[in-house]
């Protein structure tokens, strides 16, 4: 059973080791170069407020610059959405059988002590 924690380390290693390789994202949006050379700017000629920090700096630094320059927003972020994967053939009837399953839970929880994801996966994987 020792080999398995050493695997572990191995591939966490390996994972490391390949993101360490790829080459670091530079700063690429307009906004970020600009207000990037604008506080290095600033900083030489230690004209930066007292106690602003880089964050405070940037978060209205890029809300200037884009509406100066149109509409790229460094601080926009794109929507994630999540997708649930449907089965097409799925009938409605399985939807009731996991309600009634999730019923069926916390009676087997307080008669067994059951308890966890594991546990709950289990018994799910049972009941359905």
């Amino acid at each position: 059973m020792k080999t398995l924690p050493i695997l572990i380390v191995l591939a966490a290693t390996g994972c490391m080791t390949a993101a360490a390789s790829l080459p670091a994202p530079a700063a690429t949006s307009a906004a970020m170069k600009a207000c990037s050379h604008q506080w290095s700017v600033m900083k030489k000629a230690n004209k930066i407020p007292e106690g602003q920090k880089w964050s405070e700096f940037w978060s209205q630094c890029s809300k200037d610059y884009a509406a100066k320059n149109g509409s790229e927003t460094a601080t926009e972020k794109p929507a994630k959405t999540k997708t649930a994967a449907v089965s097409e053939d799925d009938s409605s009837g399985s939807a009731q059988a996991k309600k009634d399953c999730d019923d069926k839970w916390g009676a087997y929880k307080t008669k067994t002590g059951a308890h966890g994801w594991h546990d709950y996966f289990q018994f799910m994987s049972k009941c359905m």
